[in-house]
């Protein structure tokens, strides 16, 4: 059996590091036809990082609503009493991001990071602030992601939708 971690790295070292401008987010879908579009596009993405990540901690799904939330344990994603972005998380925002540069009309509506305890503090919005800063320094405009939040769960929590994240 394939270990987690490694698989993890190794996406990281495929994702690469290569510079990326930050180009404008397009319009939102408006007309039906354009939503189903963007809701068609979505799916393809979540079986594309469905893909990447198979067999890995990662959990890849799509909602009822047809947005594509992705879910990483906390123990990829930072080391306890630390907000600093972790490889195995790195290699997973690198892929959402390339996703996202795949759907331009696709936004990170939810942007949430667990904190050590139960109760959510200062910490899981730092932390949440720098998977948004990742997200940005990969060529993801802020205005295509939604607030830095606490998770509701030991995991980091994104969602993608093709509507505008909240304000």
């Amino acid at each position: 059996m394939l270990k987690p971690i490694p698989i993890l790295i190794a996406a990281a070292a495929l994702a690469g590091c290569a510079g990326v401008t930050t180009a404008p987010s397009p319009p939102p879908p408006t007309t039906p036809a354009q939503r189903t579009a963007a809701a068609e596009a979505l799916q393809v993405e979540r079986q594309w990082l469905g893909q990447w990540f198979r067999d890995t901690p990662v959990k890849i799904a799509q909602r009822g609503d047809g947005a594509v939330s992705v879910e990483v344990p906390r123990e990829f994603s930072f080391d306890a009493g630390k907000a600093s972005v972790k490889p195995a998380l790195a290699a997973v925002l690198d892929k959402v991001a390339e996703s996202l540069r795949r759907v331009p009309q696709a936004q990170v509506a939810l942007v949430a990071a667990p904190d050590d305890a139960e109760v959510a503090t200062a910490l899981a919005t730092q932390r949440a602030e720098r998977i948004r800063d990742h997200l940005r320094s990969r060529g993801i405009a802020a205005s295509r992601l939604g607030r830095p939040s606490p998770a509701a769960t030991a995991s980091v929590q994104l969602r993608l939708t093709a509507a505008p994240p909240a304000p």
